[in-house]
């Protein structure tokens, strides 16, 4: 049952296509990261929350997304 295909039948049987779904994923998260950033630093009212937001906000989206990569790696594999 380590199958792709007969755990989400109805996914394409390619893998390239799915890698590159996913990197859209990761585009979108990047772009939305990026917006807001940008709003929190030009909009903020203090520095340093604004600061702290981002190194938390990155911290926890970079084990996420590294989470995401290995999990979707193994999947596909």
């Amino acid at each position: 049952m380590n199958d792709i295909s007969s755990l989400f039948p109805f996914l394409p049987h390619n893998p390239n296509i799915l890698w590159y779904a996913f990197l859209g994923i990761v585009l979108i998260f990047f772009f939305y990261s990026i917006f807001l950033l940008y709003h929190w630093f030009r909009y903020g009212m203090n520095i340093i929350v604004s600061l702290i937001a981002t190194v938390i906000y990155g911290g926890v989206s970079g084990i996420i997304l590294i989470t995401m990569l290995t999990s979707f790696a193994t999947l596909i594999s």
